[in-house]
């Protein structure tokens, strides 16, 4: 028993010996990045897809050739030139060469003709572009800077067909193709490119040195100073003064109407009609010790001190501001006369006068002002440039 399991062992070896050395040997697989480029091609293009007999067109052969720094496809384009080349039965009447396109390993050539066909026999058929040829060798670098020749080789033209007076020929594969993309009209829509954005940049820089003028001109604009203006407020600064004193009034008149609460009321009132009206507004700088008249209020200066501030709108000429009127007679008549039942027109007088402070004060706010005297900058410069 033990024999016969120790030659079964030795049969099933011997096999398995023998499969393997039988079985075909594994082919090594080729790398995946190794990608075969052809090293030049070239394709045709027609204006039209049919014409008439004698309507001349243009045929445009276009052409890429591989050139990296390793590999050179010098190729001999001498018989394509448009003096040169022969296109038989059309007629060459003349055509151009322009510029070589390079892009990373690539360069592309282009050949425009102008051709017509001028032919009895070919009414209503194709007529195929002669077929022509490209001699071409490789140029491969190798060590030491040296340049390896490789042997000549040539390249046959795709076919090419236009039809005589008919719609399109058999090779065609779109009936509305679209028209050759000539070398020259990329070259000069390139050109024409560079030269807006070159003009844009020197208009932006224009732009850019004006505003820097006229900033300049604004900050350092030349006004007559003198001793009273220089001590002037801004109209913003009053007009926050006015505000905060209808507040207090309107908070202490709570407790009923008195004729001081409508003095404050009154002066605070007939400043802001003044902005509303576009009347100047009284300002001079309180002595020391001084008392404020009645119709004055006092605004508290950063560095100046008290400032009396007197407003000279009247009921007369606050006719044009929607209830200003009514709030100063209200007022006055408050101020002046008796208090008595004076409460409910006095509320409403202060409604007003707090509603005609905030319109002002949005008028006059620091973007408003800086706003109005860019505009007068502006004014200014146009006013220099054209005298």
């Amino acid at each position: 028993m033990k024999k016969h399991l120790l030659t079964g062992i030795a049969v099933l070896f011997v096999g398995v010996t023998s499969a393997a050395a039988q079985a075909p040997a594994a082919k090594p697989q080729a790398p995946l990045d190794m990608v075969e480029v052809e090293p030049i091609t070239c394709w045709w293009r027609t204006s039209t897809s049919a014409v008439r007999s004698g309507e001349p067109f243009t045929l445009t052969l276009t052409c890429a050739v591989v050139e990296t720094e390793a590999n050179k496809v010098v190729a001999d384009f001498s018989k394509l030139d448009p003096t040169v080349v022969q296109l038989p039965p059309f007629e060459v009447q003349g055509g151009t060469h322009p510029g070589d396109l390079v892009t990373p390993g690539k360069r592309f050539f282009q050949y425009d003709y102008r051709l017509r066909l001028i032919a009895e026999d070919t009414f209503g058929k194709d007529v195929t572009i002669p077929p022509l040829e490209i001699s071409y060798r490789i140029e491969s670098q190798v060590k030491g800077g040296d340049t390896s020749q490789g042997r000549d080789q040539s390249y046959a033209l795709p076919r090419a067909s236009v039809r005589l007076i008919s719609l399109v020929p058999d090779d065609a594969t779109d009936i509305r193709e679209a028209p050759a993309q000539l070398f020259s009209g990329i070259e000069n829509r390139d050109s024409r490119a560079n030269l807006l954005q070159t003009t844009a940049g020197v208009l932006f820089g224009l732009a850019g040195v004006v505003l820097i003028v006229m900033l300049i001109s604004m900050l350092r604009r030349k006004k007559t100073v003198t001793s009273s203006t220089q001590l002037h407020l801004a109209p913003r600064t009053i007009l926050a003064a006015v505000s905060k004193e209808l507040d207090e009034v309107q908070r202490a008149s709570r407790g009923g109407w008195t004729q001081d609460l409508a003095g404050r009321a009154l002066a605070a009132t007939r400043i802001a009609g003044s902005y509303a009206i576009n009347r100047s507004v009284g300002q001079r700088v309180a002595k020391a010790g001084a008392t404020p008249a009645d119709g004055i209020l006092v605004v508290k200066a950063f560095g100046r001190g008290d400032v009396f501030v007197s407003g000279a709108a009247t009921t007369q000429s606050a006719a044009l501001v929607p209830g200003l009127a009514d709030a100063l007679n209200a007022l006055t008549a408050g101020r002046y006369g008796r208090t008595e039942g004076f409460d409910s027109r006095a509320d409403e007088a202060i409604e007003t006068a707090k509603r005609i402070t905030k319109e002002q004060r949005s008028k006059h706010s620091l973007m408003k002002e800086w706003t109005s005297a860019f505009v007068a900058n502006v004014v200014d410069l146009r006013r220099k440039v054209w005298a």
